[in-house]
């Protein structure tokens, strides 16, 4: 459907929030979901709901049956319950909950916490979030005879990009935002992706994960325009290259093809008092060629912000979802009027990319 002046009304922009290790509940993106939505009707002038199709992956299920069993065979069943419960306040963190820190806080100062039955070591909380981070991430790595849990995480990857395809149109332009490991795991899939659908005959996809992904542009990691990385390990995970591999590309290079002249970005945002975030663009002249930028932010209240519990904050936070919600509503303006100007304009004719901005 057009408007009078022959733009597409009508076209809309899908998008993803991947979560990252610490999150136990599949409405994680609910407050994000709504902060994007608003800043995105501010900056457009448009309601977010008729324009952008917003869907979670949430790959934690994947993992919580192994790290149950280990918390039963190291600690003890008292020990799982205590666990459980610091992943509950850090979910609620994740949601916007900031005062869920302050029981976390206390339970990271204790040396020994007394739970009858429980076997457990000194300092329980940052056992905790040794085996959270270290394990989720060792657990999802996949190895010359193992790939079990990495083909289970990239299968919700492909089941949500066929829902976003349906919902959002197959050619529907994409956005990822992503954080802590789900960088890793998102920047891992969308190379697959390029890698595979990209004509060069590799084959990465397992075919288990394959039969997922459907013929559509969008399923195939082609329309692939907005890429968001918060909190990144990624550098720790390329540190098995020697040159610490081949990035992903961003924009996809077959962009062009399906939205022309639309721009693209990956933009990294990191805090320095996050112990997990990294910056990109010194990996690599490769790395430097597709960030766009690695955006120093401060994120969360005053009173945690300077902490290294900023990790937690990035989703709920305006100097984050504000600048995210301002590309958006620019794609969504190139979105309109890329048809407007003709299959036989210049612009549309050109094939060539438009550069992403850079701001470094």
């Amino acid at each position: 459907m057009a408007d009078a002046t022959g733009a597409v009304a009508d076209r809309k922009i899908a998008v993803m929030f991947v979560h990252g290790v610490e999150i136990r509940d599949p409405h994680f993106a609910k407050n994000a979901t709504a902060m994007l939505k608003a800043a995105f009707t501010r900056h457009a002038g448009r309601a977010a709901d008729d324009v952008l199709v917003i869907k979670p992956v949430y790959w934690a299920e994947d993992v919580e049956e192994i790290e149950d069993k280990l918390y039963r065979a190291c600690f003890g069943a008292p020990a799982r319950k205590f666990f459980s419960m610091l992943s509950g306040w850090a979910t609620r963190i994740d949601a916007g909950h900031s005062l869920a820190v302050i029981p976390m806080l206390l339970a990271g100062a204790m040396r020994i916490l007394p739970v009858p039955g429980a076997r457990f070591p000194n300092y329980p909380m940052l056992r905790w979030v040794v085996t959270q981070y270290v394990g989720d991430a060792i657990a999802y790595q996949q190895s010359v005879n193992d790939r079990e849990l990495y083909d289970r995480i990239h299968a919700r990857f492909a089941e949500v990009m066929h829902d976003l395809a349906e919902e959002a149109g197959t050619d529907a332009p994409l956005c990822v935002i992503s954080h802590s490991l789900g960088t890793v795991i998102s920047s891992n899939y969308l190379y697959d992706l390029q890698v595979q659908h990209g004509g060069n005959g590799r084959r990465l996809i397992a075919p288990a994960v394959e039969e997922r992904i459907g013929s559509t542009p969008l399923e195939q990691g082609r329309t692939l325009a907005l890429f968001y990385t918060l909190g990144s390990p990624i550098p720790l995970w390329t540190m098995r290259f020697a040159d610490f591999g081949r990035p992903l590309t961003v924009p996809s290079p077959l962009l062009e093809a399906h939205h022309p002249g639309m721009s693209g970005e990956w933009v990294n945002f990191y805090d320095p008092d996050d112990l997990v975030a990294h910056p990109l663009c010194g990996l690599s002249e490769r790395y430097r060629e597709q960030v766009t930028e690695d955006r120093k932010v401060s994120v969360g209240p005053w009173w945690l912000g300077w902490t290294p519990f900023s990790h937690f904050s990035y989703w709920n936070d305006n100097a984050v979802i504000d600048p995210i919600a301002r590309s958006l509503a620019r794609s969504w303006r190139e979105l309109r009027h890329e048809r407007g100007a003709g299959a036989g304009s210049a612009r549309a004719g050109t094939g060539a990319r438009v550069a992403s901005p850079r701001r470094r």
